[in-house]
């Protein structure tokens, strides 16, 4: 589960930049907690289209800041979205519009932000981070519209519940490896003379 730190910056032989891109939110657990949690949130109302346009302006605004030279998020940061957001749809509770307006705009711009790729040409910088936003669009677009037409039973709100419920525990669970400290490793000395090197006693004397 480490794997998700590295592989959010790599890309893959063989498919070409923007498929990179597009793949790159399928690629990153921590991504896809925040999907998650955001379209159980958006599934809790009738209404999306505002909700869903905000996310796409401000994921696009994530992505160009980090072309234009800012630096990389903390890999905490779409760990607490995501658990926020898991606990807003976990608990149901009635927020308000605009406060639902600012946790999807802040979600897409971590989401674009968080989607630095490693430096390369203009142009290949250009296709990665296009075809992310059409991944996060994509992904976002189709687990928040499905959310919405699943039929108004308890069953169903009780398993969203449930979802929302294991994006909060993965995304504790995430967040404790990302704050964990990275373990040093012992030094050898380098001065290690022949006097102080300690030979076996040889058998039979």
């Amino acid at each position: 589960m480490l794997l998700f730190i590295p592989i959010a910056h790599g890309t893959l032989e063989g498919i070409g930049d923007l498929w990179n891109g597009v793949l790159h939110p399928l690629r990153s657990p921590a991504q896809l907690m925040v999907l998650c949690g955001l379209a159980l949130l958006a599934g809790q109302r009738v209404r999306i289209r505002t909700l869903l346009t905000v996310f796409l302006v401000t994921s696009a605004l994530g992505a160009a800041f980090t072309v234009l030279g800012g630096p990389e998020p903390p890999t905490f940061l779409p760990c607490i979205i995501a658990g926020v957001t898991g606990v807003f749809a976990a608990a149901r509770l009635p927020l308000r519009r605009n406060v639902q307006l600012a946790l999807f705009a802040a979600a897409g711009f971590v989401l674009g932000w968080d989607s630095g790729q490693d430096p390369a040409p203009a142009w290949v910088t250009f296709k990665l981070l296009f075809g992310v936003w059409i991944g996060l669009a994509v992904i976002m677009l189709n687990l928040a519209n499905y959310a919405v037409i699943c039929p108004r039973k308890q069953w169903v709100k009780i398993g969203f519940r449930v979802l929302a419920s294991w994006v909060v525990a993965s995304s504790i669970l995430f967040l404790a490896f990302s704050l964990r400290p990275i373990s040093t490793r012992e030094q050898v000395p380098t001065d290690v003379s022949p006097a102080r090197v300690e030979t076996a006693p040889e058998v039979g004397r």
